[in-house]
């Protein structure tokens, strides 16, 4: 399971080169500052605006139950970008076991700059082993969520 966060870790890092690095306040406002920003319906913080940037939606088999559908759901990546900058400088994943469900409500997987200090790509880690709880089901949806998100970044760029 290590190896497996690890290489997924590796990934999410590797689809941030083009953008600049993750400052230690950046990845506060990245992993609880914007879910709490949500919740509260509060501005942007100062100096930084949230982007769009790719989509992934897949049948959730493991939330259906015997007589019902199975639920479509989806991880939204959004990226943080300073003003004035072309590129984000972090992104977040957004994962939602519905597709209707509200955005506030999901769960927040930060993703630093890979070229961030490596106290950043730390915690990071830490956060992704100790906060996510993913199956493995999940986490291969998580992976091709990340491959589709790195080919919308390299086609941008």
């Amino acid at each position: 399971m290590k190896s497996t966060i690890l290489l997924i870790l590796l990934a999410s890092y590797s689809l941030t080169i083009l953008s600049a690095q993750t400052s230690d306040e950046e990845y506060l406002y990245l992993t609880y500052g914007y879910k709490e920003q949500l919740l509260k319906g509060l501005d942007d913080k100062k100096g930084y605006s949230w982007q769009p940037l790719s989509e992934f939606k897949f049948s959730n088999e493991s939330g259906k139950l015997m007589w019902k559908k199975a639920l479509i759901s989806k991880f939204e990546y959004e990226g943080l970008f300073r003003d004035n900058e072309t590129a984000p400088c972090a992104i977040v994943a957004i994962y939602k076991e519905e597709e209707d469900m509200k955005k506030k409500d999901g769960i927040f997987i930060p993703i630093p700059h890979a070229e961030s200090g490596q106290d950043i790509v730390a915690k990071a880690k830490i956060y992704f082993e100790e906060e996510i709880d993913f199956d493995k089901n999940l986490l291969s949806f998580y992976c091709l969520g990340l491959s589709k998100l790195a080919v919308v970044l390299a086609q941008k760029h």
